[in-house]
């Protein structure tokens, strides 16, 4: 009888036998969309940083007095040569857009963009 146990337990091993390869083949495709989920939001995060601390810098750089192309020059050093900035006065402050493209590989999300308002200096009416 004890043989008979032995050839039974031998059986129940080679039936789980592969079973570890199916669950993890079942198990891979959501690690892997959760992965390229968690790099994509991770780009527009720090795309969306890089954007406000472009249009921070070219706010500080018209409350200085700085002419519009010294803005914009600042503005593209933080956010790269492939933003766009916009400059428009508004009564006695100057507000910033700094517009960044996304990669085409986050489909969810174009661009992001950031403002940034500063106050004139002195008399100047507006940015130059």
């Amino acid at each position: 009888m004890a043989r008979g146990r032995s050839r039974q337990r031998q059986r129940g091993k080679d039936r789980d036998l592969g079973t570890a390869t199916a669950e993890f083949a079942v198990v891979m495709p959501a690690v892997v969309l959760l992965i390229v989920l968690l790099t994509g939001a991770a780009a527009v995060g720090f795309s969306q940083l890089r954007a406000f601390d472009a249009a921070r810098s070219a706010a500080r750089e018209i409350a200085r007095g700085e002419p519009q192309a010294a803005v914009v020059s600042e503005a593209k050093k933080h956010a790269g040569d492939s933003s766009t900035v916009r400059v428009r006065a508004d009564g006695g402050y100057s507000v910033v857009t700094v517009t960044i493209e996304l990669p085409a590989a986050i489909f969810f999300l174009d661009t992001v963009d950031a403002n940034a308002t500063a106050r004139f200096e002195g008399d100047r009416s507006g940015p130059s």
